[in-house]
């Protein structure tokens, strides 16, 4: 639930039901439950060296405090990467010790996604694009692309072919929610790693064709928002770049404007939106990577890609491992990461992203796991064959 909280509690409804802010409800909740479980003895699974890079990314956040247009505005930012943001890095390696807890939490995950996907429908046959509770159109994007390749990876592969197309109605929810969200970058995600999964996955390609023949046979009877296929229509008709992402080119632009004025140390932490011309209209950059560099300087931008760089190797890795087991996480994890990646570079800032930074935890998580379990498993041939010698002797 945190990490889909900010897609629920813009619904008054679901607001009145607690006082206080819902992220910093839960996230309370988290953090009490992380202490409990350590005063209890409980374990964690060790971070990888990687992580050390946050700090230095921190260190470079606080220190452009000195120099942000506006002070408080940029120690706000601060504190929610601190809070918020830095909650969804570390939390999964206190929580999700084991692969019964991630699968869990993949579960959990799953059955908020798809109440989120199907309250969208609700408003099938309306004239504007489907939303969230909170009136999100690329957060219903993003959170139906997440729940469209956890079935497609953790479900899909292990089925005959008859009982796959069972599962297709439920693919089918978040499939009408991520085309009626007009979100194309999820759009984008989703596309590129399911062409990608096939490599792996040949069976699936069948798969592929059925869903998409049986899709444009109903999409007439799904009263799907015109302004949902005209938004991602531009992905195909556009006559340049600008055109492609309307105003965001804008944002793009002025983003990379600050980022060659200022390069060593940006503009500071909120700086992109106190140092434009409108400060309520541009509010980020609407790319991380361009974000931090423009606010924070090009070294901080090479500790981010440094941060990505090491979670797209240690998944490549388990890609390529076909020994430990949970080799169905490693691909979950995989998939999450390719979309987290490319919903990054087009939509959210550093804060609001947040589902981003977890894809990155969870495919070192997944890593850690996999390891254990394999070194267990070693662990207990070899004294199931000391035993066995033991009672030949």
């Amino acid at each position: 639930l945190y990490v889909v909280i900010g897609d629920l509690k813009g619904d008054e409804r679901i607001a009145s039901l607690f006082p206080a802010d819902l992220t910093l409800v839960l996230g309370a909740i988290i953090v009490a439950g992380i202490a409990f479980r350590l005063l209890r003895g409980g374990g964690i699974v060790r971070m990888p060296d990687s992580f050390l890079l946050y700090i230095a990314l921190v260190a470079l956040m606080t220190a452009s405090l000195a120099y942000t247009p506006v002070f408080d505005s940029g120690l706000e930012k601060l504190g929610r990467f601190l809070t918020v943001t830095a909650l969804v890095i570390v939390a999964p390696f206190f929580v999700l010790t084991t692969p019964q807890a991630l699968k869990r939490f993949l579960a959990g995950f799953a059955i908020a996604a798809f109440v989120i996907c199907a309250y969208s429908l609700t408003d099938l046959g309306s004239s504007s694009r489907l939303v969230t509770p909170s009136s999100n159109t690329i957060g219903l994007g993003h959170i139906a692309c997440s729940l469209i390749l956890l079935i497609w990876f953790a479900v899909m592969p292990r089925l005959s072919f008859l009982k796959r197309m069972m599962v297709y109605p439920l693919l089918a929810i978040p499939a009408v929610a991520l085309i009626g969200s007009g979100s194309r970058g999820a759009v984008i995600a989703v596309l590129l790693t399911i062409i990608l999964s096939l490599f792996p996955y040949r069976r699936l390609a069948v798969d592929v064709v059925c869903f998409s023949a049986i899709g444009f046979a109903a999409i007439p009877f799904l009263k799907i928002p015109e302004t949902s296929f005209e938004y991602l229509g531009t992905l195909f008709n556009f006559h340049n770049v600008d055109g492609l992402l309307n105003f965001r080119a804008e944002l793009l632009s002025y983003g990379w404007k600050l980022l060659q004025e200022h390069p060593l140390l940006g503009v500071g932490i909120q700086g992109f939106r106190y140092h434009s011309p409108n400060a309520a209209l541009y509010n980020w950059p609407h790319n991380i990577f361009l974000e931090i560099g423009c606010e924070l300087g090009i070294p901080a931008v090479l500790l981010v890609c440094a941060i990505f760089g090491s979670a797209i190797r240690e998944s490549l890795r388990q890609l390529r491992d076909d020994v430990s087991p949970y080799a169905t996480l490693a691909y979950v994890a995989a998939a999450f990461l390719l979309a987290g990646i490319v919903n990054s570079v087009n939509t959210g800032d550093i804060n609001s992203d947040r589902s981003t930074w977890l894809f990155v935890s969870v495919v070192f998580l997944v890593g850690r796991l996999r390891s254990q379990c394999a070194e267990s498993h070693v662990a207990a041939q070899q004294w199931t064959r000391a035993t066995s010698c033991g009672v030949a002797n």
